[in-house]
């Protein structure tokens, strides 16, 4: 979490001198912060400016995109449980996507705070509208971020308190994060160890909606499974491990960001016994699995793939159809069960999404 000692009339005394275009002012910044304010007037967002915020993106109540449907169904049980600890007139809490695009909120009915109210599903609030705020270098960075005060780099939003926690997606990369924005202040150690907690319990639901897995939770100690700290690994029928939660890529050491290599479960736990890897993928309690030298983890199977939902339709004679055809229906089918997701169909059907991609077009 990013903090500051310095005062608010040297915060306004950095901002008035970078506006100036001296550069050595943004010293008395947090090195992300920096960055964030060098975007933002690379976007010609003026410090003495008023906010711009764009208009809404359909009616704000129906996402367009699947996946920013997706992301909200995940968040929005931990948005209400954080509300109902944290929340309350003068606050807001919401989710924003990749792009800084409102997917979901948390506010009080009648909120009516000018800098609050504007903070909607469907209005985009990144660097290029409104400068520097705590989701911005969330999402830039990948990193709990805390701006207070004339840390933003509107001064405008001087009043502000507001705290961030990045997302993840399938494939470790930032696709969001969740934010608590409000005039006051609050205790940032407190609040950044809930939304940590959330983002976590929010990322392992996107798990769950992974069909053609098994989903397997891990924990060095047995007490944090089923709980947001337990590492949840995705591993196909064929024993390859499809994607990994963030806290199970620290537990095995395995990159924090970025698609995973090709690994299989006997490389993965390969300092476990010959029992011990027999049982990986067979339901049961959780046991005990030795990952190396001094080293082990409780792993439980909490489910096995669920079979596809089909629709009845008559058979049709597989060799009747040419193979270009059926690999374009197939590519169709994988990226409607996936809602739109086309890294996650192409993974589902083991090629790249530049092979799903011309599939679909032809």
């Amino acid at each position: 979490m990013m903090a500051t000692t310095v005062g608010q009339q040297q915060l306004v005394a950095a901002r008035a001198a970078f506006a100036e275009g001296d550069v050595q002012s943004l010293a008395v910044l947090p090195l992300p912060l920096q960055h964030s304010w060098q975007r933002s007037r690379a976007a010609g967002v003026q410090p003495g400016q008023e906010p711009y915020y764009p208009p809404l993106q359909g009616d704000g109540l129906r996402l367009r995109d699947p996946e920013d449907r997706r992301l909200a169904r995940c968040v929005q049980p931990e948005l209400e449980q954080l509300w109902a600890a944290f929340g309350g007139r003068g606050w807001t809490m919401f989710c924003a996507n990749r792009e800084g695009l409102v997917i979901a909120q948390q506010a009080h009915g009648l909120e009516d705070a000018p800098l609050l109210r504007p903070i909607q599903v469907g209005r985009r609030l990144g660097e290029a509208e409104i400068g520097t705020t705590a989701p911005a270098v969330s999402l830039a960075d990948d990193v709990p971020a805390l701006v207070r005060g004339n840390e933003h780099y509107l001064q405008r939003f001087a009043p502000v308190f507001c705290l961030s926690e990045p997302l993840h997606d399938l494939d470790g990369q930032v696709c969001g994060a969740i934010d608590i924005t409000g005039l006051g202040e609050r205790d940032p150690a407190l609040l950044q160890g809930y939304f940590r907690q959330a983002a976590l319990a929010s990322e392992n639901r996107l798990f769950q909606g992974l069909a053609d897995v098994h989903l397997l939770a891990m924990q060095h100690d047995p007490r944090w499974l089923a709980t947001p700290l337990q590492g949840l690994l995705a591993v196909q029928d064929d024993g390859q491990l499809r994607a990994a939660n963030r806290v199970a890529r620290r537990l095995l050491g395995l990159p924090r960001r970025g698609p995973l290599p090709l690994l299989s479960m006997q490389a993965v736990f390969a300092g476990a016994s010959a029992a011990q890897r027999r049982r990986l993928l067979q339901p049961g309690p959780a046991h005990r699995v030795r990952l190396g030298e001094g080293s082990a983890v409780y792993l439980h199977h909490l489910r096995a793939p669920r079979a596809p939902r089909t629709r009845a339709a008559a058979p049709v004679a597989v060799a009747d159809v040419p193979l270009r055809q059926q690999q374009r229906e197939a590519a169709r089918r994988a990226a409607q069960a996936a809602e739109g997701n086309l890294s996650l169909a192409a993974r589902q059907l083991g090629i790249s999404r530049t092979t799903l991609y011309k599939l679909l077009r032809d």
